[in-house]
């Protein structure tokens, strides 16, 4: 069980690196709407290296979910992904400069506090 604890955390922290880094290429790129600039922005997007090294980094953590899932029971490794939550809410102001509130704080402690119940289920 430890073992497969410790590769949900792994996966967790590569899965929340892999978002950090696509929403860094994409604050590079601008907000992408559905107007006539639609198509040249997501080609933009697809085409920036920082983007495309945010999805391969993703793409590890997916690789990393199906080695887990091959081990264990969805129902309990799936909500202790939502740590990836916990670690977004907590960094996102640090790295994105992203706002925090006491609403957010709360959230995050309920997500721990279920993530905590489920991990002693297994």
């Amino acid at each position: 069980m430890l073992k497969n604890l410790f590769l949900i955390v792994l996966t967790v922290i590569i899965n929340t690196t892999g978002q950090f880094v696509i929403k860094t290429g994409v604050n590079k790129i601008g907000r992408i709407s559905f107007t006539n600039e639609f198509v040249p922005t997501i080609y933009r997007a697809l085409t920036n290296w920082v983007i495309i090294s945010g999805f391969g980094i993703y793409f590890i953590s997916a690789i990393l979910w199906i080695t887990i899932l091959s081990r264990t029971q969805l129902s309990w490794a799936f909500p202790i992904l939502s740590l990836s939550y916990v670690i977004t809410v907590l960094i996102s102001p640090i790295f994105l400069n992203e706002s925090f509130s006491v609403q957010r704080l709360i959230g995050t402690l309920v997500i721990v506090f279920g993530v905590y119940l489920i991990s002693r289920t297994y």
